[in-house]
């Protein structure tokens, strides 16, 4: 099969889409030939069989000349691709639309966030099949939902020695907004002793995100926790160390199956979730609600080192089970291809 790609960014430097590099690799595997088309890209290396095209927002382009060179994209490489994958961006699905039917090629999405309004909608009524990660990945119900677990690259985000783990190191992954509930873990830190510290690697993308840091910053300042607490923009390859040394990785965002939780966990970490979307994947210690969040660190962080270790293992043995990139993309390329063979039978 040759299979078109439509992302946001192809670059992996990028701290927040530096991941989906290694699912065009995982592609490439897969598929003959691999088309991507990547609203911006900047650091990238594939095989041979993988085509890149910019629709140049790196560059400074505007909306409109981004759409025009999208679709001129489409039309020009028709002959490159059998089918297409929209990652996480259904307002492509709509723009590409009617232009996708006319080039007789199917279309799929993959989607793990908890919201989207009418461009989502919009974009379901003409994909064949919408993936995601798990049962919450989409924010209201759809027959074209199928769920397929998560992609993580476990053999990069493996574990590292235990010695190299800091039991007094809290960690979470995860842009700077509202949603994250970042409040809660400066709250907890706040009322921890000295001992411990809390490393945010994340950072801010809207204005709206930037006010969120800002009072974030105030609360540090106003508790004295300027030398516990570090807030840091990472690059993904950056966070495997961080996710190796943490003694405890925390999460509370609300949406879909968190990512960069699931690294955490293939790292072996320990991790205390109060996400909806988490907590059915995780040990009855690793759940929390806001309300309980507190307690449930307070619990974990006084396990056993052994308790600890015994934990992490149990946790990256769900990912690898479930939510492991190799069993992700080749679960896709099937389902894709079944489709397509279904469909010429009818």
């Amino acid at each position: 099969m040759n299979l078109l790609i439509i992302t946001q960014r192809v670059d992996r430097q990028d701290p927040i889409l530096g991941f989906f590099h290694r699912w065009i690799e995982e592609f490439a595997l897969h598929c003959k030939q691999i088309t991507v088309i990547g609203q911006a890209t900047g650091d990238y290396h594939f095989p041979p069989n993988v085509r890149i095209l910019s629709l140049r927002k790196e560059r400074g382009a505007s909306k409109m000349s981004q759409i025009i060179r999208f679709l001129s994209l489409l039309w020009k490489h028709r002959r490159a691709y059998d089918a297409v994958f929209v990652h996480m961006t259904p307002i492509w699905v709509v723009i590409g639309w009617p232009l996708f039917p006319l080039l007789r090629k199917p279309v799929y999405l993959w989607y793990e966030i908890r919201r989207g309004g009418w461009v989502l909608r919009c974009a379901l009524r003409h994909v064949r099949r919408v993936f995601s990660a798990t049962a919450y990945g989409l924010p209201f119900p759809s027959p074209k939902n199928v769920v397929t677990g998560h992609g993580i690259d476990t053999r990069t985000f493996s574990p590292g020695l235990p010695a190299e783990r800091d039991p007094h190191l809290l960690v979470t992954v995860g842009r700077l907004t509202r949603i994250k509930r970042h409040e809660l873990f400066l709250q907890l830190l706040a009322a921890l002793p000295p001992p411990y510290r809390l490393s945010i690697a994340g950072g801010v993308i809207t204005a709206e995100d930037e006010r969120y840091r800002t009072e974030l910053e105030a609360f540090i300042a106003a508790h004295n926790l300027q030398d516990r607490t570090t807030i840091t923009f990472l690059t993904h390859a950056e966070l495997l160390p961080l996710l190796r040394r943490a003694g405890l990785y925390l999460h509370a965002g609300g949406g879909g199956l968190d990512k960069a939780l699931l690294e955490a966990m293939a790292c072996g970490c320990p991790v205390v979730s109060a996400s909806e979307a988490s907590c059915p994947f995780l040990p009855e210690e690793c759940r929390a609600t806001h309300e309980n969040f507190g307690e449930k660190v307070r619990a974990m962080l006084d396990l056993l080192q052994g308790e600890k270790e015994a934990l992490g293992k149990v946790l990256r043995q769900e990912v690898l089970a479930h939510h492991n990139l190799v069993r992700l993309v080749g679960r896709l390329v099937e389902e894709m291809r079944d489709d397509q063979r279904s469909t010429k039978h009818q």
